[in-house]
């Protein structure tokens, strides 16, 4: 079974079109947990999804309790106002049968802001990435304590621990950019907040930057062409 996970604040205008994009993928061993963090509109999921809400505690309170909720060997996460183009999950699903070892299969992403759209890249964002269950209980988990970049330290996390990701090459996921985007305009920021959390761990010595790991840094977190695409999305 694949879980997915769906965390929500004040999305109630894109709830429709996030569970037209699961229904789309026609992956029938899943299950959807919609965790509501707290929101001030009215979410009304239907009857096959599992509802759960609690006190507004930020993404990564949402994500974590999705993922203690949920019963599948594999995780998918799904922002509510994005979405998964077809056959995403069944790509990345065969990508991690096909390999044992692995514990991360990631497609490429695509921004979408109005009328315009980019190009397709591959950045750190875990909605673009099927996990399997176990990634979780290595990594720890996401950090509660991040208002921002909290996808991008799970994946930091993830290659210190030397866990085995597989980069399919077409596009899982449209981003959408929209005003109420928390890391619009935040992306410095997050990147700080992100160097921080890697520092500390090194300072108390939960990791050794010395060691050879088994990805090159820039291979497992994304691409140059997906940096620059990302910096030119973010200011525009």
């Amino acid at each position: 079974m694949i879980s997915i996970v769906v965390p929500a604040y004040n999305g109630a205008e894109f709830l429709d079109s996030a569970l037209a994009s699961i229904e789309a993928q026609q992956f029938a061993d899943r299950e959807v947990l919609l965790v509501d963090d707290g929101s001030e509109d009215e979410l009304r999921p239907p009857a096959f999804v599992r509802y759960f809400r609690q006190p507004h505690q930020g993404a990564s309170a949402a994500y974590n309790r999705g993922i203690r909720e949920s019963r599948g060997e594999f995780l998918a996460f799904h922002d509510i106002d994005d979405l998964w183009t077809p056959g995403h999950l069944s790509r990345l699903h065969a990508a991690l049968l096909a390999h044992p070892e692995a514990g991360i299969a990631q497609g490429r992403m695509r921004q979408l802001s109005g009328d315009r759209i980019s190009g397709p890249y591959r950045m750190p964002y875990i909605q673009s990435c099927l996990f399997r269950r176990e990634v979780f209980e290595i990594s720890g988990g996401l950090d509660e304590t991040m208002p921002l970049g909290e996808d991008y330290d799970l994946m930091y996390r993830c290659w210190e621990k030397d866990i085995v990701k597989i980069n399919v090459e077409e596009v899982s996921l449209v981003y959408r950019r929209h005003d109420g985007n928390i890391s619009r305009g935040n992306n410095f920021r997050s990147h700080l907040m992100v160097m921080k959390r890697r520092v500390d761990r090194i300072r108390s010595g939960q990791v050794d930057p010395t060691e050879q790991r088994r990805f090159l840094f820039r291979d497992y977190i994304g691409d140059p062409e997906g940096a620059i695409q990302w910096t030119l999305w973010s200011a525009s």
